[in-house]
């Protein structure tokens, strides 16, 4: 209850600071992660759409979350593509740390599937898969693995792609060697990003699923893919031996 006027409070200090300190003014709450809240701020001058995103007020006197926050900040900023929000501005405000970034147009792949209800093809669910792993490519060059590429974080905007929330996001390691991956998700190489595209394919190839019986089963029974595209997805899931590198990932995408 007291984080939750305490939250409260920092979002009207928050607010107020926007309105009346920056050139911009206060529009909505986009969303709060595991240690950020993203609000919507405009331009007053042009108009604009921005995203600001602080540190959630419990976290302001962890050293660690403060530390992951500017990490986020740092990496965005090496990470100069017109498919990743770019940095404008970052400051504190009460010891909270906050930063300005682009507003990324498009719908979430959460919300083309499940308000939408729009329906990925098999060839159309791999065309999106090459397009986020050409995007991939791209950032791994740049050392760094973003380690949360799930349906929620990547958009869709007159069919151009963009990866928002790098909140997860870490540099490559390249002494870590494969084998050694034992949890895929906190890998610091590309065995991260290929296991999410993984299961981020998957939710895609889903939506045109319709259930013939109420017993569930695997994926690989219920979506009765084409072998050679089971064996690819199990070599991003590391069902497989998995894929030397995301070139390899991308160079060997099924063609159907």
């Amino acid at each position: 209850m007291i984080r939750y006027f305490l939250e409260n409070k920092y979002h009207r200090i928050f607010k107020r600071y926007i309105d009346e300190k920056t050139n911009y003014c206060f529009s909505e709450v986009l969303g709060t992660g595991t240690y950020g809240i993203a609000y919507l701020i405009i331009e007053k001058r042009t108009g604009k759409k921005y995203v600001l995103k602080r540190l959630i007020t419990k976290y302001r006197h962890s050293k660690k979350l403060r530390q992951r926050f500017q990490k986020e900040i740092q990496i965005l900023k090496e990470l100069n593509f017109p498919f990743v929000p770019s940095v404008i501005v970052e400051n504190e405000v009460e010891n909270i740390p906050f930063f300005v970034m682009d507003y990324m147009e498009g719908r979430t792949f959460e919300q083309t599937i499940f308000e939408e209800g729009h329906v990925y093809s098999l060839p159309e669910s791999l065309h999106i898969l090459k397009i986020l792993l050409e995007m991939v490519v791209q950032i791994h060059h740049k050392g760094i693995v973003h380690r949360d590429l799930r349906i929620p974080n990547v958009l869709v905007h007159q069919g151009k792609l963009s990866i928002i929330d790098f909140g997860l996001a870490t540099y490559l390691n390249p002494k870590q060697k494969i084998e050694e991956v034992k949890n895929p998700k906190k890998a610091a190489n590309h065995c991260s990003d290929l296991y999410f595209l993984g299961h981020f394919l998957l939710f895609l190839l889903y939506s045109s699923y319709t259930p013939t019986e109420s017993k569930e089963r695997s994926w690989q029974e219920e979506l009765q893919l084409p072998e050679e595209v089971k064996n690819y997805i199990e070599r991003l899931l590391l069902i497989r031996p998995p894929f030397s590198s995301t070139e390899e990932a991308l160079h060997c995408i099924p063609k159907v």
